[in-house]
């Protein structure tokens, strides 16, 4: 069901680490299967930390969705910064609240991450547990291509979890 709610896309400011490590441990429990950390992981981050996170220089950047007010999705983007490799980038920490699903949000927030990556001439590498199909299909469906499968990605209460890796490249 698609909604008619209103949000904004932008990048986080400084002064929002609050609220960007709130969602952060929200996405953590209710979504265990979509990150490689644990709440226990990251249970010694303070705000101070997701504070830096925002900082982060450029190529780097943290965007938010911003609905009714609050803070309900958040992407992450890390280019590399090897002299052999700089020409690509990840994003990671891709989440938005269920309440703000089916919104258009999601397809907003990494449509952002993809332009930041591709303003910049840098392909944009994701990875997307096989299990979430509404993700998968979500980074397919902006042009994200499929280039393998790791076995095994994720061990997640005894069981293992495959993990498709993706790559959306500037100009196709």
């Amino acid at each position: 069901m698609v909604s008619s709610r209103d949000f904004v896309v932008r990048r986080l400011m400084p002064g929002e680490g609050a609220a960007y490590r709130k969602l952060r441990f929200a996405a953590l429990e209710n979504a265990p299967l979509a990150f490689s950390s644990s709440p226990e992981d990251e249970a010694h981050l303070t705000d101070a930390n997701f504070e830096a996170r925002i900082s982060l220089a450029e190529p780097d950047a943290v965007y938010g969705v911003f609905g009714d007010g609050e803070l309900v999705g958040v992407a992450t983007f890390i280019g590399d910064k090897r002299r052999k490799t700089r020409h690509k980038g990840a994003m990671f920490g891709v989440y938005v609240d269920p309440a703000w699903r089916g919104t258009g949000s999601a397809r907003a927030l990494v449509r952002q991450v993809i332009d930041h990556a591709t303003e910049r001439g840098l392909a944009l590498h994701a990875h997307v547990i096989a299990d979430n199909l509404p993700a998968l299909r979500l980074y397919l469906g902006l042009g994200f291509v499929s280039y393998g499968v790791e076995p095994r990605a994720l061990l997640v209460d005894g069981k293992f979890h495959d993990e498709h890796l993706l790559i959306y490249q500037p100009g196709g």
